[in-house]
């Protein structure tokens, strides 16, 4: 999305991220025609109830901010403390427009939750931490609760990478994540958010990226930020994509998504993209990332959406994705995402 541009309409949304809304405010007491009403949903006069089959990324944005008012919890339930009341988000969202770089913004955030949202008495470890050698940063959160609580609020850290990216118009892509909670028998909710490999049973929850992003400025204006919280909630949660000004999004695009052919070499790559092989490296340094690891990433997410579909073989999604030799397809996967094939789809 460029700046100054409203969010687009996208596909029609999954029904189990509208199903998972409904559950949560029946759990309220709320009943579900109710809150589909309050969230503007149309009338299908063939079913004599409320449309969910073909709700657009705004019809789920609004669903979610009605569900948000009923629980008077913007955070959903997800912080383990107290609720988040409604309006936090866009107060603290406001309040970091002013800053010199995404690194500024990110501490500024962290002043505002621990005095603005944290209850009394309460302590939470909260830190961002850079590895010069590495030139790796590492966001933690930490707050005392259940192992539901702490998988949530790695989903939290996702979530504020997602609002980071769209801030400085670069997808921040995190690199590794560790949770302080046991691994779920269900893992599929954290896959969403994390297709890299997740350490279990840590000290504190946090997610690894590059600190070429904490340099980055902020690109977004308030009326860029106004256009966006009205589908935050998409945004955010369901399908967010790299900003349109990404080199790394246009090299995704250019790479498609067949790669039993041999991808375009570095240079190829350049010419394609109508810039030097200087220009090139320097982008993809400011974007925290390097063509070897978009290849890999290209790679990685069509791996793991042709395991999550029926049918194709672990031998046939190694062809797909380039690779000759299954057993080199099962070390890159492991390597990718802390699984092997087999495990993964299991």
């Amino acid at each position: 999305m460029k700046t100054g541009t409203t969010v687009q309409q996208r596909d029609w949304i999954a029904p189990g991220f509208i199903e998972a809304l409904l559950v949560q405010g029946e759990r309220a007491g709320r009943e579900r025609e109710s809150l589909l009403c309050d969230a503007a949903f149309p009338f299908d006069p063939l079913r004599g109830c409320s449309a969910t089959q073909t709700a657009s990324s705004a019809a789920f944005s609004r669903l979610a901010q009605a569900l948000f008012r009923t629980l008077d919890d913007e955070a959903g339930g997800s912080m383990p403390d107290a609720p988040t009341p409604v309006g936090t988000a866009r107060l603290l969202a406001f309040s970091l427009l002013g800053s010199p770089s995404l690194g500024a913004a990110l501490r500024r955030a962290m002043e505002f939750n621990r005095c603005c949202r944290l209850n009394r008495g309460q302590t939470a470890v909260n830190t961002l931490t850079v590895d010069e050698d590495l030139r790796e940063a590492t966001l933690s959160y930490y707050l005392a609760g259940s192992d539901r609580a702490q998988q949530r609020l790695l989903c939290g850290l996702a979530i504020w990478m997602r609002f980071c990216g769209w801030l400085i118009g670069q997808h921040i892509d995190v690199v590794s994540a560790r949770c302080a909670a046991a691994a779920p028998a269900n893992v599929r909710e954290l896959r969403h958010f994390f297709p890299c490999p997740v350490t279990f049973g840590a000290a504190d929850n946090a997610v690894v990226f590059s600190v070429r992003h904490l340099e980055a400025e902020l690109l977004r204006s308030e009326a860029d930020l106004s256009r966006y919280l009205r589908e935050a909630p998409y945004c955010l949660v369901v399908a967010p994509k790299p900003s349109s000004l990404s080199i790394t999004r246009r090299i995704r695009e250019l790479l498609g998504d067949d790669f039993r052919c041999e991808m375009p070499s570095f240079e190829a790559l350049t010419g394609m993209l109508n810039m030097s092989a200087r220009t090139l490296r320097r982008r993809l340094e400011r974007e925290g990332t390097s063509y070897q690891r978009i290849k890999d990433n290209a790679r990685r997410d069509l791996a793991i959406a042709l395991l999550q579909r029926d049918g194709a073989t672990v031998s046939e999604v190694a062809e797909r994705v380039g690779f000759s030799d299954p057993s080199a397809f099962h070390r890159s996967f492991k390597k990718w995402t802390g699984e092997s094939p087999g495990a993964f789809r299991a």
